[in-house]
C-alpha cells in the first residue's frame, strides 16, 4: 500500500486570506442557507427591488452559492502578489 504524504504550502499560516478560500466560504455559507431556510431566502427575494431581481431570474437564485464556488475555483488560478512573501517566486498557480 502506497502512503500519501501530505505537505502544507509554503503560505499555509495565510490561508485564510486566499479569495480561493474566502469565495468557498461564502459559496458553502450561501447554498447552505438557501437550502436550511427557504422561506427566509424568498422573503429576502420578495424584498429586493424589481430592478435588481431582473437581472437574476428567481429560478437561479439556488445557483447564486454554486456559482461563487466555480468562482473561487477560478480566484485559485489567478496570482494574488499581495500573498507572496518578499523576494521568492511562486511557480504555483
Amino acid at each position: 500500500m502506497n502512503k500519501i504524504k501530505i505537505q502544507l504550502i509554503e503560505d499555509w499560516r495565510n490561508f485564510w486570506r486566499f479569495w480561493s478560500v474566502r469565495l468557498g466560504v461564502i459559496g458553502s455559507a450561501l447554498t447552505g442557507w438557501l437550502v436550511a431556510f427557504p422561506d427566509q431566502a424568498l422573503q429576502v427575494w420578495a424584498l429586493l427591488p424589481a430592478d435588481l431581481k431582473a437581472y437574476l431570474p428567481e429560478q437561479y437564485m439556488p445557483l447564486v452559492g454554486v456559482a461563487i464556488f466555480v468562482l473561487s475555483l477560478v480566484a485559485r488560478a489567478i496570482k494574488q502578489t499581495k500573498l507572496e512573501p518578499k523576494g521568492v517566486e511562486d511557480d504555483r498557480t
